[in-house]
């Protein structure tokens, strides 16, 4: 018995020991972005020559403070007679250089167009001091109340404002629909994140996984294969799960090789634990009645991200949703197919033109 005591003692301490190692490692433990050299920065700006829209020159940047030490980064383009203001906002990873297509798209049909950045990404506040990289959440009621915050800023009085938000930031303006009150006429979400794919992994497992290291301390640990930028050798030009097209997969690895604060690359648990506990929140009956302004979501037929199921279901459920099935699209949507996104970000535009009227 002794023997099997002592056994037992011993294992406790060498857990406790591997726990406080991976403890200190992920809250502690000091980040560097990896360098980059002149070779790879040149392939960088010629591979991202040919895929960014320039940003008009009376493009407004500013920040705005939400909450003490927090600033996020925003931007809006003014026009002279403006049918409405749309907001732009980005998914997971996006800075706002990336969604200069939409913007300047949108601006051109006659609206006004802001965007902001939320915690976490591009510019904007990152909660993580010591790994501003890693994908985290703090609290989805957060993000969306910073939102709302950001909308009735910008909002003209007796004016529409619409929404054109793209996965996760689609996740963040319906959060924000139904907790928020915000005067808004009408959403465009574009490959939604209302639940992600977990592919062959259950769900339900991820689920308790990120919930359990979120638990105990290590919830700013990334999840399995997760990394800092780049993570893999950085290579322009190939396909990847979320972008069939090599021409432009790497657009936005391009412009993080080129500006290191833009970085952000992989999820954490604590990442996914937010995320998932807010799904289940979005999904309930008491969320969805909540949200009663016209809906219209674009979803990819190959998203190894976030479930097209879901997403649709979530429009089949609200009180005016119209779904557009797009079935040999990627993921990333915004960038794989320009002329057939431009068709999307035009349906949009008539979606809000309809309801601008």
């Amino acid at each position: 018995m002794n023997i099997i005591k002592r056994g037992l003692i011993v294992l406790l301490i060498s857990l406790l020991a591997i726990w406080g190692v991976a403890f200190i490692k992920v809250n502690y433990v000091g980040h560097a972005y990896a360098p980059v050299s002149d070779g790879q920065l040149a392939e960088a700006k010629a591979y991202l020559s040919s895929q960014m829209t320039p940003t008009p020159d009376d493009f407004q940047w500013s920040m705005i403070e939400t909450a003490p030490g927090v600033s996020l980064r925003t931007g809006l383009l003014e026009h002279p007679n403006p049918k409405g203001t749309v907001i732009v906002v980005p998914g997971f990873t996006g800075a706002i250089e990336m969604i200069m297509r939409e913007i300047s798209m949108i601006h051109a049909a006659g609206y006004r167009v802001a965007s902001i950045e939320y915690r976490g990404q591009g510019m904007s506040y990152r909660p993580l001091k010591n790994h501003p990289e890693k994908g985290y959440v703090e609290d989805y009621n957060t993000l969306g109340s910073e939102l709302a915050l950001f909308a009735k800023k910008v909002k003209q009085k007796r004016s529409p404002l619409f929404f054109f938000s793209i996965s996760k930031g689609a996740h963040i303006t319906m959060r924000m629909a139904a907790e928020q009150a915000v005067d808004v006429t009408a959403f465009a979400l574009i490959v939604p994140m209302i639940k992600i794919n977990s592919g062959e992994f259950p769900y339900e497992n991820l689920r308790t996984i990120s919930s359990m290291m979120t638990k105990v301390g290590l919830g700013a640990a990334y999840s399995p294969g997760g990394s800092a930028w780049p993570g893999d050798e950085m290579v322009f030009g190939e396909a990847t799960d979320c972008n069939a097209n090599p021409d432009s997969a790497q657009a936005q690895s391009a412009l993080f090789a080129i500006n290191e604060k833009l970085r952000t690359k992989s999820v954490t648990y604590k990442w996914l634990y937010e995320t998932t506990n807010s799904t289940e929140k979005l999904l309930s009956s008491e969320f969805i009645a909540q949200i009663k302004q016209p809906v219209k979501i674009y979803t990819a037929g190959i998203d190894s991200l976030v479930s097209t199921d879901a997403a649709e279901k979530f429009c089949d459920s609200l009180a005016q949703c119209e779904a557009v099935h797009y079935p040999s699209s990627r993921h990333c949507i915004t960038r794989e197919n320009y002329e057939l996104y431009d068709g999307i970000i035009n349906d949009a535009i008539s979606h809000f033109d309809h309801h601008a009227e």
